[in-house]
């Protein structure tokens, strides 16, 4: 079988695992055929048989085509999940990095009027306690962001592998050749 030169490893697998389905179904059907009518001269073994009414028949190249298209369309919901999400996080890091970065002015003008009176070191202390439970606040809504868009790539790329495998077993099963 002849395969592109632009195919993808999963590609190819895809294509040679369809075949290889159909033409061991065919060759089965070959094999019983003749054990059933005591074909007792020797003859070629049926999945030879088989194999080359498969290359000869016009399902050959439907098969591929079709495979070559619902693999590529996997391919393609796979990397634009997989870029949306690299996408998100990189966002969330920045967002989480920038808001770390710059004290929220809520923070700084809080009214610490009884901390005034007590010495300059309680005040710092309490502000930095202030600057790190925000810090902490942040990084939980990153980490919360970051679980989200996860499951966000796994799910679109678990219903693309559904929609894969659906239109394989289509492909598949509907290009079958027919009964010796």
């Amino acid at each position: 079988m002849c395969q592109a030169s632009g195919s993808s490893p999963l590609e190819n697998n895809v294509q040679l695992i369809s075949a290889v389905v159909i033409i061991f179904e065919h060759s089965f059907f070959v094999f019983d055929k003749r054990r059933y009518l005591q074909d007792k001269q020797k003859s070629d073994p049926s999945f030879d048989v088989a194999l080359e009414q498969y290359i000869a028949s016009p399902h050959a190249a439907v098969v591929r085509e079709g495979v070559s298209a619902a693999v590529q369309a996997y391919e393609e919901v796979v990397t634009t999940a997989a870029r949306a999400y690299e996408e998100a996080l990189t966002t969330a890091a920045n967002a989480y990095e920038e808001a770390v970065r710059t004290l929220p002015t809520w923070i700084a003008k809080l009214p610490f009027e009884y901390l005034r009176k007590k010495p300059k070191e309680a005040f710092e202390r309490s502000k930095e306690k202030k600057k790190q439970a925000f810090e902490r606040s942040k990084k939980m809504e990153k980490e919360a962001f970051e679980r989200s868009q996860k499951k966000e790539k796994e799910s679109s790329c678990s219903q693309a592998k559904a929609e894969l495998t659906k239109t394989i077993l289509e492909i598949t099963l509907n290009h079958r050749l027919p009964r010796p």
